[in-house]
């Protein structure tokens, strides 16, 4: 067996409209089908793939305050964008360039603590100054 692809990450939250118009309006994902599961959800989109899947829980699930210990990632282009995004949502964030690769990785949590971190080439970061 070889992997090739992460499918998606799949996320328990107690806002699902929050929580969808926060991935559409900060990731800048699309929501689109959802199979007719019994539990209230949706999936959001990204270069055609459903990378967010959101379930409906009645109480939130413990977080880890330790971004670099559960996390997810996503690699993308438009660092200056996502940037302008959080600065004006007013999102805490911090970068970290990855030793050696020079990946700049961006990290922050949405609404309900989920903690990821979005990655971007070193000439995207190095074109910012950072």
């Amino acid at each position: 067996m070889e992997i090739k692809l992460l499918e998606h990450v799949n996320i328990q939250t107690t806002q699902v409209e929050t929580m969808e118009n926060w991935y559409i309006e900060i990731l800048e994902l699309e929501k689109g089908y959802r199979p007719p599961f019994d539990v209230n959800g949706a999936w959001l989109y990204g270069a055609g793939y459903p990378m967010v899947h959101l379930v409906e829980v009645s109480e939130p699930p413990e977080r880890s305050e330790n971004p670099a210990m559960e996390h997810f990632a996503m690699r993308a282009v438009g660092l200056a964008s996502l940037l302008e995004r959080l600065q004006a949502k007013a999102i805490d964030y911090y970068t970290v360039r990855v030793p050696e690769m020079r990946i700049l990785q961006v990290f922050f949590s949405d609404p309900e603590g989920n903690n990821m971190h979005i990655d971007f080439a070193p000439e995207e970061a190095d074109e910012l100054g950072l």
